[in-house]
């Protein structure tokens, strides 16, 4: 498998087999500039803290890199995700997670980053983070954008904790990459955890438009 990688100016392609580039455009929906700023928000609407994601590259590993800032200069977290591609997924098979608290953390999960449909089918799959189990889903949805009519990849993962069942449902788009990410527990009112930086984009998006 042939990987090619670069960050910012040029494009990124995430490590793809030849075969596989023309059908899974993973570099266009994965951060598709080599980095992405996230605000996340409480129940209220209220920023709690802002994500930057980017790429690394080391020998021929690839990794996400995830800076979460909880103030101005001041990172809470930091997690690192080495990642393949396997078919339509953006695979992480080794995950460093550091915070303040409890120091750096190896796991060694097998998470799905992200997935293509498969076809014109929503694509399913499970698996295991740091013991939750976790159901996920991806499929094409149509989202508005600007008053233009765009084809989206909704991904939704329901987490089930000892006492909780969490839904997270996330929207990506082609030349955007994610936009927005919503949460809801138990089946309750669905909020908005985390959205993409820039105002323009997230406020002008109808996320449910009428067919």
């Amino acid at each position: 498998m042939k990987k090619l990688f670069l960050i910012c100016s040029v494009m990124c392609v995430l490590g793809l087999n030849t075969t596989k580039a023309q059908t899974y455009n993973f570099a266009d929906y994965i951060y598709p500039f080599g980095y992405r700023t996230y605000i996340s928000q409480n129940s209220e609407g209220r920023t709690t803290s802002v994500s930057q994601f980017s790429f690394l590259s080391e020998s021929y590993d690839n990794y996400i890199g995830e800076e979460v800032y909880i103030a101005v200069g001041t990172v809470s977290a930091k997690n690192v995700y080495r990642y393949h591609t396997e078919n339509n997924t953006v695979v992480s098979d080794v995950q460093l997670r550091k915070n303040a608290l409890t120091g750096t953390t190896k796991y060694q999960d097998k998470l799905i980053l992200f997935a293509f449909p498969d076809k014109d089918k929503p694509y399913t799959w499970s698996e295991v983070d740091r013991g939750d189990k976790i159901s996920g889903k991806s499929e094409y949805v149509y989202i508005t954008i600007r008053n233009e009519r765009k084809k989206a990849i909704k991904i939704t993962k329901t987490t089930y904790t000892t006492n909780h069942k969490y839904e997270e449902k996330s929207y990506w788009v082609e030349g955007y990459g994610r936009i927005a990410t919503f949460e809801s527990m138990d089946g309750g009112k669905e909020s908005v955890s985390s959205r993409t930086d820039s105002d323009e984009l997230y406020y002008g998006t109808d996320f449910n438009p009428k067919e």
